[in-house]
């Protein structure tokens, strides 16, 4: 029979979740650090996707859309990103300050910087030429359009080169696209300038500032000094308090049944009025259309409201039992910490989830619901502000 040491023994009496084949590892996710299991995936944009868009099957000369179509956050490599890998990471989205951050997974070989640059160039001149078709359709049927003069300087854009990255702008903003580690890291910028000489007055300052903060970290990597946090990579040196939405989902390896979701909300989101309901409203919100919402019936476990501490704030949580069509059973277990909605940056919400979808399971049975509950009690204790 194998004998357990010691310091596992006395883990499993101290903690409320405690499993002998994981061990709990720091992470951190913006501007807070969590505990969070050992052998984890993290939801990212698949990097052949990035380096390779499938393109748009709608796409025509005749029929103007984007001819490219961008790959969306996944656990999976699937081309149409249209499978469960994706529902289970539907809610992931990683915004800091003014970009818009794209995250690839691991490329399992160096990444061609070189040649990814020269088919970035090929689609951006595929845009403008799909422009120009367009412009000329449109002028066929007599339809008002921008002058030629002012359609090539809208059109204009530059390529910069740097050590292991480059950036691309024109008067509408810019992208920063970096090399680490088999990841390529992307940050979008939108800033509306008159012209691209103006746009590069503004973005270069930004870029080398970035680049010079900018470096990439192994998961449970988490860096002592100031900064903000990505999934594999971190920001160092900022004010403590950019604007973000930095929702991050895991999943368990050994478990794919079970994802694990943290936000470091800290800006207005992009939603209607139920980003200003109470707590108990704003949760039973998310759990009638948000989490699990194709079941058939749902109940909040009780208590059905929770009185939680997640991150030095008072929150609250829930443990619900959601019962499909098909008779299939899964539990999720949801906290949430309201900021100050006047001051998001300083006081952001927090928000997480411990999710079950049993279709995951992969031949084993689903995690044991007293098992999940016991995993995200342990996990919502151990979120604090780094």
């Amino acid at each position: 029979m194998k004998i357990l040491q010691l310091s596992v023994l006395l883990g499993c009496l101290v903690f409320p979740y405690c499993a002998t084949a994981q061990e709990w590892r720091s992470e951190c996710v913006g501007y807070y650090q969590l505990q969070l299991p050992d052998n984890l995936e993290v939801a990212l944009l698949p990097v052949d996707l990035i380096i390779n868009p499938r393109k748009n099957p709608a796409w025509t000369k005749n029929e103007f859309v984007r001819r490219y179509l961008f790959p969306k956050i996944s656990f999976g490599n699937n081309r149409y990103q249209d499978n469960n890998d994706r529902t289970q990471a539907q809610f992931s989205g990683f915004y800091y300050s003014d970009y818009e951050i794209g995250v690839s997974s691991d490329s399992k070989s160096e990444i061609n910087l070189g040649n990814y640059k020269n088919k970035f160039e090929e689609r951006a001149n595929d845009h403008i030429q799909d422009y120009w078709d367009e412009r000329n359709y449109e002028l066929s049927l007599k339809l008002p359009v921008l002058s030629k003069e002012i359609a090539e300087q809208s059109l204009m854009y530059s390529i910069d080169n740097y050590t292991d990255a480059f950036s691309s702008a024109d008067s509408g903003g810019y992208s920063l696209f970096i090399n680490k580690n088999r990841r390529l890291y992307i940050f979008n910028k939108t800033s509306e300038a008159q012209s691209l000489a103006e746009q590069l007055k503004i973005s270069k300052p930004e870029v080398l500032s970035l680049l010079n903060r900018f470096r990439p970290r192994k998961l449970y990597e988490v860096p002592a000094e100031q900064g903000f946090c990505m999934p594999y990579g971190f920001v160092a040196r900022d004010s403590g308090q950019e604007p973000r939405n930095m929702g991050v989902t895991y999943r368990l390896k050994d478990h794919p049944d079970v994802t694990i979701f943290f936000q470091d909300l800290g800006m207005e989101p992009n939603a209607g009025k139920e980003s200003e309901l109470n707590d108990k409203d704003y949760v039973t919100w998310l759990w009638n259309w948000q989490y699990q919402w194709s079941a058939v019936s749902k109940e909040l476990i009780r208590p059905k409201w929770r009185s939680i501490k997640m991150g030095g704030k008072e929150g609250l949580g829930t443990f619900a039992k959601s019962v499909f069509k098909n008779g299939r059973t899964d539990y999720g277990y949801v906290a949430y910490v309201r900021g100050n909605h006047k001051a998001r940056n300083l006081e952001p919400d927090l928000l997480f989830y411990v999710m079950q979808d049993s279709r995951q399971a992969k031949n084993q049975p689903p995690m044991d619901k007293d098992e999940l509950k016991k995993m995200a009690e342990h996990i919502i204790s151990s979120v604090k502000r780094r």
